[in-house]
């Protein structure tokens, strides 16, 4: 299959029971070289319970989870992400991304500033947005419904026991499922919500809105993998190195759509 076909609405996605399926890549033809497809983590995802672990904080910091050793040397993740640890050479984790915006809404707005997404109706188990009005659109937005990460009371066992399993499944097989197809290094894949959550736990269990510092996952696009970016301090609550904005993430996905749209913000250098 030649990698500079990309999915059609007819083809995109087969989501059943937090399992992706990519189907096979319509005739037409990108304008540019590179696709791009984001695993929406609605609600805010706490980095301390997924992909910045913090094993030496007190409890009322670190949660109940343990970090596990994923694929790629020195790299951990949380216990409860085993399918995506195991392909962590795969992609990179952006630890330090940051913002002053706390509210779901603007800080949604803001990580999307600059890209004309398109709102389509629900599915039962899936939603998908694309950027533009025609089936040669190259961003798609896979917004599970049941994954959503606004967690501000008993996070861990809904963390445990839908939240993170649902989503291991989910970016897993994309990314194992665009690898096998040959069309890893033409797509950029983003997982990725619009703030993290607190690193002190409330009093229901929970964690609330925290926009100082969270984590995401990039993929793809010929970005090299296994790679940490940024580190936030030993309690999770601040950026030390190497900070990343929402507009910087826009900036990067339109450099790689090869867009000429002139957004704020400053286009990742993986270098």
């Amino acid at each position: 299959m030649d990698a500079a076909h990309h999915f059609s609405r007819r083809d995109l996605l087969r989501l059943g029971s937090g399992g992706l399926i990519i189907s096979h890549a319509s005739n037409a033809a990108l304008r540019g070289h590179t696709s791009c497809i984001v695993v929406w983590m609605g609600g805010g995802c706490s980095h301390l319970d997924t992909f910045d672990m913090k094993p030496e904080a007190p409890r009322e910091i670190r949660g109940e989870f343990k970090p596990v050793r994923t694929s790629s040397y020195g790299v951990q993740i949380c216990e409860h992400l085993p399918l995506t640890a195991k392909i962590a050479h795969k992609f990179a984790i952006i630890r330090s991304m940051t913002s002053d915006e706390p509210n779901h809404e603007r800080a949604t707005a803001r990580l999307w500033t600059g890209l004309n997404v398109w709102q389509c109706p629900p599915a039962p188990l899936s939603k998908y947005c694309r950027v533009g009005d025609d089936e040669s659109s190259r961003v798609m937005v896979i917004d599970a419904g049941t994954l959503h990460f606004d967690t501000h009371n008993l996070c861990f066992s809904s963390l445990r026991e839908h939240i993170l399993p649902r989503f291991d499944r989910l970016f897993s097989r994309a990314i194992l499922s665009l690898d096998e197809r040959g069309l890893l290094d033409s797509t950029l894949v983003l997982a990725m919500g619009e703030f993290g959550r607190t690193p002190r736990i409330n009093r229901e269990g929970g964690r609330d809105h925290y926009s100082r510092c969270w984590s995401i996952l990039v993929a793809g696009g010929g970005i090299p993998g296994g790679r940490v970016i940024g580190a936030t301090d030993r309690l999770g609550e601040n950026v030390i190195t190497n900070p990343i904005t929402p507009e910087d993430i826009a900036s990067t996905m339109h450099a790689f759509l090869g867009s000429e749209k002139k957004i704020s913000g400053r286009a990742i250098n993986w270098s």
